[in-house]
């Protein structure tokens, strides 16, 4: 546990944390701001306790500013990841809107007019994701014909998409 002799020290030096959230890019503005600023004020009051004596003080203060950069600089990755997922998920909910499941009957509607190669390219190439090259040696259909099929068939698809 952090005594209150070097968390009082640290508040005191807050600017350093400061510093290092200005040196990850972090803005006053921003709806974290505080928060890191008190984590990082937490963490230069252990780094002050863990190395006092140890080593003099401009080097505990070289050594915290990086420690608390790091840190901030970890914790806005996690953040930028919740926010990646969240945004993934609400996309998903857009699954339930009209248009998108009218595009889904136009598209199931199009897969039966397709012809056989193009069924393949469509549930194994883009969909399943296996490679140009593996169908090139289940179908023994030359490369530049499957390519050309893909591209048709995407033109076609985003047609129906568009309609």
């Amino acid at each position: 546990m952090t005594s209150q002799k070097y968390f009082e020290e640290a508040w005191k030096n807050r600017k350093l944390v400061g510093g290092a959230l200005k040196a990850a890019h972090v803005r006053p503005d921003y709806h974290l701001y505080e928060d890191l600023l008190q984590e990082g004020v937490i963490l230069y009051a252990k780094m002050l306790r863990k190395l006092d004596g140890q080593k003099v003080r401009s080097e505990i203060d070289k050594l915290s500013f990086k420690r608390v950069l790091w840190q901030t600089i970890d914790a806005l990755r996690r953040e930028q990841h919740v926010c990646e997922r969240n945004t993934a998920i609400d996309k998903a909910y857009d699954l339930g809107k009209t248009e998108a499941w009218d595009n889904l009957v136009a598209l199931k509607n199009e897969v039966k007019k397709l012809s056989q190669l193009e069924q393949v390219i469509l549930f194994e190439h883009l969909l399943e994701k296996k490679t140009i090259t593996q169908l090139v040696k289940e179908c023994g259909i030359p490369r530049i014909t499957l390519k050309r099929l893909k591209k048709q068939l995407l033109g076609k698809l985003r047609n129906v998409m568009e309609q």
